[in-house]
């Protein structure tokens, strides 16, 4: 991490300076480096002097300085005196004519020739350009270095292009000017190069912090570069004076250069400098003339000078910003409290006199002018444009910032907690949002009507995202008392916990709640709680695995009549995908979540978006789509709050593709953190205890994987819907069987088979007939164990759920080997192997290796050594079509394999090819490769 006072070193600037160095070497030459103020291009003239190239050369360097009244060839006076001890040691050389000097460079009067005779000021002008030329050749071979020459008099201009247009056969000259303004400097004939600086880019400021401080965290690189704009003097100011992170406020140096760049430019351009920081966005001339209160006749001269100093930027196109947002916020805070009021309040009135605009600049602007009415009304237009537009969560940003000013009207401030709490649920809700929702129950004095609504929108987030069942439900019976006759709203609440799933409450109870909210929204016209109730009767019968619900969710409409009861379709075919995923029915839960999609692709829902991904990670690892599992789990864990229900599904996810990765350490963590946020959500508390389970019994801690299993059997019990256990039950019995609890474990294994009877639930089926082939195991009757297992192992194969088959495929496999039947052993060693490599499980397909080999020793031995260091047909095969720039994925979808193995297939093409990566993999590499007989 930076620290304050490192020291600043020269990077990403190397191309730059080899040329400049190039040029300086090959006189006579002319090299022009232009760039905006505070890109570095001192530092780049800094690097070429010093630089081992050009040692050799005597160096005559000086940085133009602008003057109000400027003197006569100052530049070169100033590089002359800073090397006059060699000037002097060649003064015997130097003719007559550079006596003229003795007026410009009185210092150099005890050595210099007499002044000459019979001069008068229409001779003694040329006689000083020809002195000045001849000591900058006449000591040597020697390069001139003009920093900031923009800045320069007219006659230092015209000396060097004299010196351009009749070049010194010993002389390189190398100067540097802003690229903009009306001091532009001039093209020069003859140039050699011609270099244009450019501010730093992302990832170069990345390098240049790596280098400066170490290895620099991704995020703070970014931020830096966001901040300055990649501008390299405040770049530098401002990691140096940086902590653990970026300082909040500007660094007293970034501040002290603006003033004084501010304080030397006229006053025009300070007021549209100081417009542009506080517009803080992208604009032109007219606004930002409007906001400075400039005349039209000054505000194009003032933009130019303003540009010229780095004060603000051109963009192009006619519209202009601060020179970096780091310049923004120096100018912003040196403006006089006064001004900076009455600038955002001109802001503010030329945004609203817009054809279309902005509501929430406009609103911004005029809170910060200190207008609370404007910003009350403003802020209400943005909320309503923002729901219109689907952008729910800007909404609910704008009304919660409304919400925290001390300043907001009381008029406004039930109406705008009314409106957040309706859109609260649509929304991903964040911890600090529901703090502050029961902040205003508990503070604010509201109409009954008001509280009454928020508290039932409450208790919907506390139920569905913030997994508080028995908190939500009390919000939404306390909210009931205060809504009275407004049915259909207190009807939406108690929809909430009317699926199976919320709460540690029996599934009757859910559904009482259920048939209470059909009760109360009889007679009710709302099209949006008609559906909302609809679609949760779906989901609760889903979720128990009615087998007659499918025939129901076959009449929901596919083009519903209006965008609320699209929303409550969307959220019907995403709470059926989550409960037929549950169920095992897994291609058609995919198939809902692709409608559900298809309907609110036009309206932006953040809590339907998460819902679906959560359930879409499921699918994918439970199919074996385990190469993009773990990126697409931390995506979501980014987007969802680290408290939030939400959290939990990508949680279960990694911890149960740690599991099978054999890292036990980190999949006990994930699934801890997944229980601790499930509270609202059964069946994820159960599978999470079944991670649990999985992971103290595959570490031979039996004990404690009891005390988990019974805990976690204990909740579906009390739910009273077995389906649910469909991951735990296997785990379960394999440990009771490993404590000789038999009679236990057939007990349990009759309570979940009499639980899932009749139920429309293929893997509750599969882990049933995986728990018999277990306790038949355990009777000693290993032919049968083993049928049943392979049975097990079939039906989940048919699913498909690869790993737990794998599972079911190998502890087969060990019956039939214990029983003699090797043939059997081998064919299921060798399914599972597959299975498990195919996903990546590396161990437990080596386990399945080395059981093969003790089934048959004289079985060849698999992968490299069969063919050496050749290539596979499999290996020349998928890098062939690797190296025409396929994907993983596509070169799976072709060869039928997993992405997975084509990544294995690929790895071990480029270590016997001797290749660093896939980029390097051509086909002209591959071309004449032959595949050799194996062993040969």
């Amino acid at each position: 991490m930076p620290t304050s006072g490192a020291a600043s070193v020269f990077v990403a600037r190397d191309t730059e300076l080899a040329e400049l160095v190039r040029v300086a070497s090959r006189p006579p030459s002319v090299a022009v480096v232009e760039g905006e103020p505070g890109v570095g291009r001192s530092r780049l003239l800094e690097e070429l002097v010093a630089h081992p190239g050009i040692a050799s050369r005597v160096v005559w360097s000086t940085r133009c300085v602008p003057f109000a009244r400027p003197c006569r060839l100052a530049p070169l006076v100033d590089a002359l005196l800073g090397s006059g001890a060699v000037a002097a040691a060649h003064a015997a050389e130097f003719s007559p004519v550079t006596g003229v000097l003795r007026r410009l460079i009185p210092e150099w009067s005890s050595w210099l020739p007499p002044f000459p005779e019979n001069a008068d000021d229409g001779t003694v002008r040329q006689q000083e350009f020809r002195a000045v030329r001849e000591v900058l050749t006449g000591c040597g071979p020697a390069v001139l270095v003009l920093d900031d020459v923009h800045a320069a008099d007219d006659e230092t201009w015209e000396f060097l292009r004299g010196l351009a247009a009749s070049p010194a056969t010993s002389l390189s000259v190398v100067v540097s000017a802003v690229a903009c303004g009306p001091r532009r400097f001039p093209p020069l004939p003859g140039t050699a190069a011609q270099l244009s600086l450019r501010a730093f880019s992302a990832v170069q400021v990345r390098t240049l912090l790596d280098v400066s401080f170490g290895r620099c965290a991704p995020d703070f690189a970014e931020a830096a570069h966001r901040r300055t704009s990649g501008i390299a003097v405040d770049l530098t100011a401002l990691v140096q004076s940086a902590g653990d992170a970026l300082p909040a406020t500007v660094p007293p140096i970034v501040r002290s250069r603006v003033a004084g760049l501010m304080a030397a430019i006229g006053p025009a351009a300070r007021d549209v400098v100081s417009a542009a920081a506080v517009l803080g966005s992208p604009a032109g001339e007219p606004e930002l003339g409007a906001v400075a209160a400039s005349s039209a006749g000054e505000i194009s001269g003032a933009v130019t000078e303003a540009v010229e100093t780095g004060l603000l930027r051109d963009l192009g196109r006619g519209r202009y910003v601060s020179g970096s947002p780091l310049i923004g916020e120096a100018v912003y805070a040196l403006l006089p409290g006064p001004q900076r009021c009455a600038m955002h309040g001109r802001a503010a009135a030329r945004l609203a006199a817009d054809d279309e605009p902005i509501a929430s600049l406009v609103a911004r602007h005029a809170r910060l002018a200190g207008d609370l009415a404007e910003w009350t009304q403003w802020t209400g237009v943005a909320v309503d444009n923002a729901i219109e537009d689907g952008r729910t969560e800007e909404a609910g940003r704008l009304l919660e910032a409304a919400l925290r000013d001390a300043e907001l009207p009381w008029a406004a401030r039930e109406s705008f907690a009314v409106r957040l709490g309706r859109e609260l649920p649509r929304s991903i809700a964040h911890a600090g949002t529901v703090r502050l929702l029961r902040e205003i129950l508990r503070e604010w004095p509201l109409s009954k009507a008001a509280r009454g609504e928020i508290r039932v929108n409450l208790g919907q987030v506390l139920i569905n995202q913030v997994g508080k069942v028995d908190a939500g439900r009390l919000e939404i019976e306390l909210g009931a008392a205060d809504l009275g006759r407004r049915q259909a709203l207190l009807a939406r609440g108690l929809v909430t916990l009317a699926l199976p799933h919320i709460g540690t409450v029996p599934v009757e109870e859910n559904l009482r709640w259920l048939d209470q909210a059909e009760q109360m929204s009889k007679g009710e016209h709302d099209a949006g709680v008609l559906a909302a109730i609809a679609a949760n009767r779906l989901s609760a019968r889903m979720q128990i695995a009615d087998p007659g619900v499918w025939q129901d969710i076959a009449d929901l409409p596919p083009v519903p009549e209006s965008a609320e009861v699209c929303r409550q379709v969307a959220r019907t075919y995403i709470n059926l995908a989550d409960a037929v995923a549950w169920n095992g029915h897994y291609p058609v839960a995919r198939a809902y979540l692709t409608t559900a999609r298809r309907l609110i692709r036009d309206d932006h829902q953040p809590y339907l978006d998460a819902l679906a991904d959560g359930t879409e990670l499921r699918l994918d690892l439970a199919m074996g789509e385990w190469a993009s599992v773990t990126e697409k789990a931390r995506a979501m864990l980014t987007r969802v709050d680290k408290d939030s229900s939400l959290a939990a599904e990508p949680l279960l996810v990694l911890g149960w593709y740690e599991y099978g990765q054999h890292r036990p350490a980190a999949a006990l963590r994930s699934f801890d953190a997944a229980f601790a946020l499930s509270a609202g959500s059964v069946p994820v508390q159960a599978s999470a205890y079944a991670g649990r389970v999985a992971v103290h019994q595959a570490g031979k801690d039996l004990q404690a994987a009891l005390r988990l299993a019974e805990y976690g059997l204990e909740i579906v019990r009390r739910k009273n819907n077995w389906l649910w256990a469909a991951e735990l039950m296997p785990f379960a019995v394999r440990t009771m069987l490993g404590l000789g609890q038999h009679v236990e474990a057939r007990e349990l294994l009759g309570e979940y088979r009499q639980g899932i009877d009749g139920k429309d639930a293929p893997v509750a089926n599969a882990s049933a007939l995986l728990c018999r082939g277990l306790l038949t195991r355990s009777r000693g009757e290993t032919l049968p164990a083993g049928d049943l297992l392979l049975g097990a192992a079939q039906a989940y194969y048919a699913l498909p759920l690869p790993y737990f088959a794998a599972y079911a495929d190998e502890l087969a496999a060990g019956c039939f080997a214990e029983a003699g039947d090797l043939a059997r052993a081998v064919a299921s060693f060798t399914t599972a192997e597959t299975a498990y490599a195919s996903l990546g499980a590396a161990v437990d397909a080596l386990r399945c290796r080395r059981s093969l080999r003790r089934c048959d020793p004289e079985m060849p031995r698999r992968g490299r050594k069969g063919y050496g260091e050749a290539l596979s047909p499999r290996e020349l095969e998928v890098a062939r079509l690797a190296a025409r720039n396929l994907t993983n994925r596509e070169i799976g979808e072709r060869l039928f394999l997993s992405p997975r193995t084509v990544e294995i297939h690929i790895g071990r093409a480029l270590r016997k090819l001797g290749l660093p990566s896939r980029t390097v993999l051509t086909e002209e590499r591959l071309e004449g490769l032959t595949v050799k007989e194996p062993g040969r």
